[in-house]
């Protein structure tokens, strides 16, 4: 075996993942043990043939050889695999090489179990798991469980012929398997890794490796053209998640029955081995399969494919497809059962209730509609044509036709989350809608608890209500309008919900339901200010709006100061314009009046200046002033934090132009703060042929509270009840 073959194949595996994208992502390399392994895989591309070992290798330094399908074994191709270790499936020679470079801890071994790659992943699970290929349907492979447990037996063998000078065994071993005795293997024991191998996103078509071999080969066979379709986009565009389960001691998983079967006298110890190998390998290979399954990471696919299956409607919205995917991937997470991806993590998934485009869902869409399974009926609804869905395909052929199929056989071996997102999917759409907000509001108000209890500071934090956001609700009989619209608030720079409370009372007085956003960063104490970017702030509005989409038809959204400069900007990015009623934008912080702001860029530049040359004292991280309303606001300021307002007030001056529905601006003519210009530039800019402003004679900045506060408040109700829906 060649070392530097194996560091130049992690070298082009780096360069891969640079230059096509591709993302190897490598969990529980601590459970791999200082000990001779077997990893035994799941098995779906050809490609994992090369990458595995070499990732196995890039990570831990160790050498794996692998059996590979003899058809690999030629030209190029097969002096590489030779040279990099690996046997041909059809090397007469293989079972002998394994168990000795496991017993002599020389090598690790990689093998398959499901004996080829089950390119449809459907594996039946009963007593144990049975694989479905065109060749055979039966139980998966028990070879590489007997294989490693005569690794670890035999070695106890050895041991012990040496301990009782038995030459005769000792011989045996030298002459049947090359094993000379070695002490060092009273320090050895064999272990089975399981490894699950996830991919996402799982999606067929052409792509730059397809196009290369073209090139190099005029004419592809239609199952190397499918293969070349699924794995070169697999490597350029996906996540290959390699997870290593804990690892199965095999002296421990069989020296109880051993000691039995070995106290039978006459008996040669070959027969007795191949006793406890019988025992053992169905219930081996069953335990380490079980692993290999429930350890796949779960991701949007899998529950969306899912979901299909299991929705009893034939047409259903859209939005309610999107409620069984949150609430089932929530549940699946707090589930604690099984690892999820990034794409249902809880930060990203909220986002599918947002008014423009999700990648993620957007893209299993997309795949469903082309491959028939679902047909759109209008912007609201889609029809399942279960038909489609459940069809089978040719082996060869079903990666590419039957994509969704593929990802859902894989999922269905994982019983609790396949049941969760069946149980998910039998909820009525009025208690799944109540669900989904209930649990976005609750994850909004985690996650101001964890940064709270995180910056708590005795001198700066307030009573925690202040900056807690909060769901207004309504029980009142409405008017149609009232009862399906939602009102968004969001307060402002270095403040808290508690400055927006007022407004927000009596918008829900007026029948209105109101959710006010806590703005990441604010609430706490003014050092948690210092490492947060306006993104933040604007994930903070877009988790809100999340919310109301799942209670209220249309939304409004009012912003007061910077919560106003988050309002415009979002409001901008909005695809279909019409999910968002109307915009309220009070004191908007378009420009400032303190000029200070404009060295803050300057000071940062500075500090990190200073920071390259480990100097602190002469740092400037922030400025202490007087806030007009201390009881809600950090009498602190980060000058990084001022850095990131600019920088939204750069990116929402420059989205007023997209700016088309409804909007009320207001702006106090003598404002200390924001400079008085900034209501007539927000509604010079604005493309709305709805449009108003209001300049109340107010000396305050924070005009929403205190005297004048209801003169606002009118003006807003107003404009509210003019709106038509």
């Amino acid at each position: 075996m060649s070392t530097k073959t194996f560091q130049y194949t992690s070298l082009a595996i780096s360069l891969i993942e640079k230059l096509m994208g591709s993302r190897f992502v490598v969990r529980g390399i601590e459970n791999i043990p200082n000990n001779p392994v077997m990893f035994v895989a799941n098995h779906f591309t050809r490609s994992e043939t090369f990458f595995v070992p070499y990732l196995i290798h890039k990570y831990t330094g160790r050498q794996v050889r692998s059996l590979a399908d003899s058809e690999l074994f030629t030209g190029f191709l097969g002096r590489f695999l030779e040279n990099v270790g690996s046997l041909s499936t059809k090397n007469i020679n293989r079972d002998g090489i394994i168990i000795k470079d496991l017993v002599c801890g020389d090598y690790d071994w990689l093998i398959y179990p499901e004996g080829s790659m089950i390119k449809n992943k459907k594996i039946e699970k009963k007593d144990f798991f049975i694989s479905h290929t065109p060749n055979r349907i039966g139980h998966v492979r028990t070879g590489s469980a007997v294989l490693a447990l005569k690794s670890q037996l035999y070695r106890q063998d050895l041991i012990e012929a040496f301990n009782n000078n038995n030459e005769n065994i000792l011989n045996d071993f030298e002459n049947t398997y090359k094993i000379k005795y070695n002490n060092n293997f009273k320090n050895l024991t064999t272990y089975i890794v399981p490894l699950s191998i996830t991919y996402f996103p799982i999606r067929p078509g052409h792509n730059k490796i397809e196009a290369f071999a073209q090139k190099k080969i005029k004419t592809l066979s239609p199952r190397i053209s499918e293969e070349l379709q699924i794995e070169g986009n697999l490597l350029s565009n996906s996540e290959i998640i390699l997870n290593f389960s804990k690892p199965i001691n095999l002296k421990d998983y069989s020296s109880a029955t051993r000691d039995i079967i070995y106290q039978i006298p006459i008996i040669k110890n070959e027969t007795k081995t191949n006793f406890v190998t019988r025992y053992f390998k169905y219930k081996l290979t069953t335990d380490f399969m079980s692993q290999i399954y429930s350890n796949i990471e779960i991701n949007i696919d899998h529950i969306f494919s899912a979901a299909l299956r299991h929705i009893p409607s034939k047409d259903v919205k859209i939005n309610h497809l999107k409620r069984i995917i949150y609430m089932s991937a929530i549940l699946i997470s707090k589930s604690g059962k099984y690892g999820v991806n990034n794409s249902i993590n809880e930060n990203e998934l909220f986002k599918i209730f947002l008014p423009y485009a999700n990648k993620n869902f957007d893209e299993i869409f997309n795949l469903a509609v082309s491959s028939r399974e679902i047909s759109i009926i209008n912007e609201k609804y889609i029809r399942i044509n279960r038909s489609n869905l459940f069809k089978e395909d040719d082996f060869h052929k079903t990666r590419i036709t039957n994509t969704l199929q593929v990802i859902y056989n894989e999922f269905s071996l994982l019983d609790i989350a396949n049941n969760i997102v069946k149980r998910v999917s039998k909820i009525d759409e009025i208690e799944l809608k109540e669900k989904t907000r209930e649990e976005l509001c609750k994850f909004d108000s985690a996650l101001y608890e964890d940064d709270y209890n995180k910056f708590y500071d005795k001198k700066f934090s307030k009573d925690k209500n202040i900056g807690s956001p909060y769901f207004l609700n309504v029980k009142s009989k409405l008017s149609k309008k009232h009862k399906n619209t939602g009102i968004l608030i969001s307060h402002g720079y270095k403040s808290s919900p508690k400055e927006v409370e007022n407004l927000a009372k009596y918008l829900n007085n007026l029948g209105y339901k109101v959710y006010a956003v806590r703005l990441r960063g604010h609430g706490t104490a003014p050092i948690n200010m210092k490492d947060i970017s306006y993104n933040d702030w604007l994930e903070s509005i877009q988790r809100g709006y999340a919310i109301l989409e799942n209670c209220c038809k249309h939304i409004v959204m009012i912003g007061f100061s910077t919560g106003g400069l988050l309002t415009l900007f979002e409001s901008s990015k909005a695809e279909k314009i019409n999910k968002i009623s109307a915009v309220i934008s009070i004191n908007s912080a378009i420009k400032l009046v303190d000029i200070r702001a404009r060295f803050v860029p300057t000071i940062n530049l500075w500090n990190e200046m200073l920071e390259m040359f480990h100097i602190q004292k002469a740092k400037f991280e922030y400025v202490d002033d007087t806030p007009e309303c201390p009881e809600f606001n950090y009498s602190r300021n980060y000058l990084k934090a001022v850095e990131e307002l600019e920088k939204l007030m750069n990116v929402a001056e420059e989205s007023l132009k997209n700016i088309k529905c409804p909007i009320l601006v207001i702006q106090s003519k003598n404002d200390p703060i924001v400079n008085p210009e900034s209501g007539k530039i927000i509604f010079n800019k604005i493309q709305s042929k709805n449009k108003e402003i209001f300049e109340p004679m107010m000396n305050n900045h924070v005009i929403i509270n205190g005297e004048g506060k209801d003169i606002i408040f009118y003006e807003i109700n107003k404009f509210l009840a003019r709106l038509t829906f």
